[in-house]
């Protein structure tokens, strides 16, 4: 791998920009591309497979080519509402996992830095911190309180914006 190609993919991670590598495996060249922007002209004749593989996420070898396709997502941010006993146990089972997570919770003395450290809070109600936030498919929802009021404009916020894409994709194909 070339010099500024590795510094274009360092750069990039630390943005947490998503981002694909194309990579010919029979000679090593290689390329930095991001969906919806012009392409390396050595793999411009690939794009269309390249986006497949973007708009799924996955990894890769191009069928019938030595062009390897590696993503780089973001990482999914999840949004837990409820600062609840078993949100502690999803943060401690999820931390190695790539996710940015938050707790919501407009009950201040449940969702406090003692209980939850190291961890974004957001003491305010669910649909007024996702509206602020306006987090996109990329993100995912625990609704923990049990508490209509709490969690139900949190699940519909969730809903409406198609959270989690993967599972949107899945059922467009199984439709």
């Amino acid at each position: 791998m070339k010099k500024d190609l590795l510094n274009k993919i360092i750069e990039k991670k630390k943005k947490k920009s998503e981002f694909l590598i194309i990579t010919n495996l029979e000679n090593a060249e290689g390329c930095v591309y991001e969906k919806d922007k012009p392409i390396d002209k050595n793999f411009e004749k690939y794009k269309e497979k390249i986006n497949f593989f973007a708009e799924r996420k996955k990894n890769g070898i191009i069928e019938n080519t030595n062009i390897f396709v590696e993503n780089y997502i973001q990482p999914i941010k999840v949004f837990i509402v409820g600062a609840v006993h078993i949100a502690q146990y999803i943060i401690n089972f999820s931390k190695d996992l790539n996710f940015e997570i938050s707790i919501i919770d407009p009950r201040g003395y449940f969702a406090t830095k003692q209980r939850f450290p190291f961890i974004k809070i957001i003491n305010k109600w669910p649909k007024e911190a996702l509206e602020e936030i306006r987090p996109d498919k990329n993100a995912a929802l625990i609704a923990l309180t049990h508490d209509p009021k709490i969690d139900d404009p949190a699940l519909q916020y969730a809903l409406k914006k198609q959270f989690f894409l993967y599972r949107s994709s899945w059922k467009q194909k199984n439709s």
